[in-house]
């Protein structure tokens, strides 16, 4: 898909029910953090803000998301970058 079309919009769409799901643990992976903050700032848009979904915690670093956890359902969501692969191998 080209500029402007939507990727990380529908992207941002694609994990918001995981985050609503218990028990879960996701990553949103991108070539740079800044390209990945673009999908975190609709999942905290959406959820965090319009739907006030409570936040158990986060960790933001810069206006930056790159942890949320969701109140009451143990659910998670990380922000990675693939700039440095070595950094995702070992987790579960």
């Amino acid at each position: 898909m080209g500029r402007r079309s939507g990727k990380s919009f529908c992207a941002a769409y694609e994990v918001m029910p995981y985050l609503l799901t218990p028990n879960t643990r996701g990553w949103v992976v991108s070539k740079t953090y800044d390209l990945a903050d673009k999908i975190t700032r609709i999942v905290k848009e959406e959820l965090f803000i319009k739907m006030k979904v409570p936040m158990a915690a986060k960790k933001q670093i810069g206006g930056q998301l790159f942890y949320v956890k969701v109140a009451g359902l143990n659910s998670e969501l990380w922000v990675k970058s693939a700039e440095n692969t070595d950094q995702l191998i070992g987790e579960g």
